[in-house]
């Protein structure tokens, strides 16, 4: 799936201004600092599927949905994630499902939020097919994670392992690695 190619500028002044997100707008955000909460994550989260790339072996057809699983114990996180099911990605819908039975199977993102507990590791270790993995945990990257959310002076930021990318034959656009706040090789 081909990434958006919106200017490298236009990627970080949009999400700043999170009130205009993909929920309202349908489009894709940029993936720089915006203030932290439950729909900001939800917004980034989604976001990457717009700057991410799978093999083609992670669909069956080009009119499959892009299935977005969230293992989490938060009521208004969910509800922040529940409000982006049917938005458009490119040329598929994004399927948000909501706890995925301890099961990723199926799934093209994974995000494990920190209320999963003990069970957020042990989500992202049991991913074994193309899943862009994101958690907001802490050792997200060290426990596998490919994405990991953190919060630098009240806003949003975000931490890459392209190694973990690599194994899995996915990448992330060269505009959203740069906004990144470290990478991993």
């Amino acid at each position: 799936m081909r990434g958006s190619h919106l200017p490298l500028r236009a990627l970080a002044a949009v999400l700043v201004c999170a009130a205009t997100s993909l929920a309202s707008s349908g489009r894709a955000q940029p993936l720089n600092p915006v203030p932290s909460g439950d729909r900001a994550k939800a917004l980034i989260v989604a976001n990457f599927a717009h700057f991410a790339r799978w093999p083609a072996s992670a669909f069956e057809r080009d009119s499959d949905s892009l299935r977005l699983c969230v293992v989490q114990r938060s009521r208004s996180l969910a509800t922040a994630f529940q409000a982006l099911d049917g938005r458009r990605v490119g040329t598929r819908t994004l399927r948000v499902v909501l706890e995925p039975a301890h099961n990723a199977a199926g799934c093209h993102l994974l995000f494990v939020h920190e209320s999963a507990g003990p069970a957020a590791p042990a989500a992202i270790a049991a991913t074994t097919e193309p899943t862009l993995t994101i958690g907001d945990f802490d050792g997200t990257l060290a426990r596998g994670g490919m994405v990991e959310l953190v919060l630098v002076n009240d806003a949003l930021r975000f931490d890459v392992d392209l190694t973990a990318l690599r194994e899995r034959q996915l990448s992330l656009s060269s505009e959203v690695l740069r906004l990144a706040r470290q990478t991993r090789p």
